[in-house]
Formats: C-alpha cells, structure tokens, sequence
C-alpha cells in the first residue's frame, strides 16, 4: 500500500465519526421535514452528507446505488418520532443501526464483486 498520500485513523475514532455524521444527518432530516410540512420546497437545502456517510463506512462512490441510497433515506425518516431534546440515546441508536446497514450492505457489495472476479 502507498502511504505517501494517506492518512490513517483509528477505527474507533472512525465509528465515533460516523456516528456523529449520521445523527448529525438525523437532525438536518428532521428540520427540514418540519419546514416543509410548513409548505417550504427544502429540496434546494439538501446537504448530501449522505454521499460523505457511505465513503467513509467503506463504499466507493461509484458503487452508490440509487437502492442503496432509497434505503438510507427511508431508514432517515424514522427520526421523525425522536424527541431530538430528549431522547439522545434514541437518536445515536438509530444511527449506529443506520451505520450497521451500511456496513452489511458494503461487504455484500464487495463479496459479490469478489466472487464474481473469481467465478
């Protein structure tokens, strides 16, 4: 492996940081799911950290499915019967199944591809 050009990163730190990304993601969800249940078109606000969240859990941008991608937001909306002040725990439990799937759904990407090349 090349490591001029590379950083490396503890994995633990690397699952603290996602998670963090991913309920960061929950919050911006369900603010803006209030604001367009006020009529506000928020399609424009998007952030995408979607695509950040799947790079850094292992999945090349190239193999971003538009499946894979349905998937997630679906998974997004249940943060829309999470109490955000109250139910912290909620909120970071939600996203460590969010990064759960993501990492099921990484390494069924990869063993196909990988069986695959060798069949």
């Amino acid at each position: 492996m090349n490591t001029k050009h590379s950083i490396t990163i503890a994995f633990e730190d690397l699952f603290k940081l996602l998670i963090g990304l991913i309920v960061d993601d929950l919050k911006v969800h369900k603010h803006f799911h209030h604001l367009s249940l006020s009529g506000l078109d928020t399609s424009p606000l998007h952030l995408n950290l979607y695509k950040q969240i799947f790079i850094l859990s292992g999945i090349k941008e190239a193999d971003i499915s538009d499946e894979l991608a349905d998937w997630y937001f679906e998974q997004t909306k249940r943060v829309n019967s999470i109490d955000l002040v109250h139910d912290e725990k909620e909120l970071v439990d939600l996203s460590s199944e969010i990064l759960e799937g993501l990492l099921k759904a990484r390494n069924e990407l990869y063993m196909r591809k990988v069986t695959k090349d060798l069949g």
